[in-house]
């Protein structure tokens, strides 16, 4: 999708920690994203980088622009962050 020719120059490595398999994949791809993005705009044309990034937004808005969801805390009286403990009345 980016070209092969435009990237054939260029070694990838990425390294994560934390979180689940699928978690660590998708914070992969928008790694390489994000950084396919800024090296063509530093090293080339930024006007071309743009429509890069457009064109890797139309294709998956994950690649590039990152997913505001997070856990929220967990609070006192209750397992979680919503639940509640059962009010018993007997």
């Amino acid at each position: 999708m980016l070209g092969e020719d435009n990237f054939s120059t260029i070694d990838i490595r990425v390294r994560v920690s934390g979180g689940g398999h699928t978690s660590q994949i998708y914070a992969i791809r928008q790694a390489i994203g994000k950084a396919a993005v800024a090296y063509w705009m530093k090293y080339y044309d930024a006007s071309h980088a743009l429509s890069l990034k457009k064109s890797l937004v139309d294709y998956d808005r994950s690649l590039v622009i990152a997913d505001p969801r997070r856990m929220e805390p967990k609070k006192f009286g209750g397992g979680g962050a919503r639940a509640r403990r059962q009010k018993s009345y007997r």
